[in-house]
């Protein structure tokens, strides 16, 4: 009769570690899921005092929507237990169907109304269930091979800064970037040798953004960056950057440099020249993007 195995000692025989059962964790975790509105699935955590929800850009929980207030409603913890408050929101706050008035103790479950369009389920994780959580969001945003956001997320979020734009009266850029040549170097070094030139061209460009910008692969060897508050002459001078970037990477396959060249188009939506969409605006940017591919690559090309 074979005698029961002991699972830490084969676990600590094979160099591993056992696995961590998620019921000896404390579900301590004031986690909020969005359920509906923008960027349903993202994760926001209660790790501070306090976590506010709104559309400002200084607010922790910052949801782009058009329905909540700047500042819209907080969380925060008193003796060790979750409450909500409405913020003086004009939209309101709700727990469940009820607009609350004042501070509203939450249970595991809740489910919270900001304004018209954005509901944010509230649960007690360990910290194992959130990490979980997060990862799932992340898989639908990024796209697995540069870790850039990807197309869709795009699209959401470029007509969400449309929107931002038109309020403020603030100027709005898209800056398409191109792989000069890309065929020719999977071609010549082979597809794994491509895929190193696009992660390290999509590392390079996105360290040297501001937090506010949205970078993202927008299909093969071409990427987007939405600019917020860029106007035409600055949209052309960060496309000049970008351009000169990714000139200078050091990419080596196999001990032979790799010679990476992008070209660059960018539009600028601005008071006096205003986009209806997102698309449109992409649209423009692509006009350019084809201009400096046609005016010899490696250039910059305003549309």
């Amino acid at each position: 009769m074979s005698q029961p195995k002991d699972v830490h000692a084969t676990a600590v025989q094979l160099g591993g570690v056992p696995p961590i059962s998620s019921g000896s964790l404390p579900k301590n975790r004031s986690v909020f899921t969005v359920l509906t509105g923008p960027e349903p699935g993202r994760v926001f955590s209660l790790d501070g005092a306090e976590l506010v929800f709104g559309r400002d850009d200084a607010a922790s929980g910052k949801l782009p929507d058009d329905g909540l207030s700047r500042r819209h409603a907080r969380v925060f913890r008193k003796d060790g237990v979750t409450f909500v408050e409405d913020l003086g929101s004009t939209n309101g706050t709700f727990v469940g169907e009820e607009r609350i008035s004042a501070a509203r103790q939450l249970a595991d479950g809740d489910r919270i109304g900001l304004g018209r369009n954005v509901v944010v389920k509230f649960s007690l994780l360990d910290a194992l269930e959130e990490e979980a959580q997060r990862a799932l969001y992340e898989s639908t945003v990024r796209d697995p091979l540069t870790r850039a956001y990807n197309r869709r997320y795009l699209e959401e979020r470029l007509n969400s800064e449309l929107s931002y734009a038109g309020r403020h009266g603030a100027d709005l850029t898209v800056s398409m970037i191109d792989v000069d040549h890309f065929k020719r170097i999977n071609d010549g070094f082979g597809h794994p040798a491509g895929d190193l030139v696009l992660k390290m061209v999509s590392s390079a460009i996105s360290r040297s953004l501001r937090a506010e910008d949205v970078f993202a692969r927008y299909g093969g060897e071409e990427f987007v960056v939405v600019l917020r508050g860029i106007p035409p002459d600055k949209a052309l001078q960060f496309g000049e950057r970008v351009r000169a970037l990714v000139e200078s990477l050091p990419v080596t396959w196999e001990g032979k440099r790799i010679p990476i060249t992008a070209s660059v188009g960018v539009a600028t939506m601005t008071a006096a020249r205003p986009f209806a969409s997102g698309a449109q605006l992409i649209a423009a940017a692509d006009a350019a993007l084809y201009a400096a591919k046609h005016g010899g690559r490696n250039r910059v090309e305003a549309g």
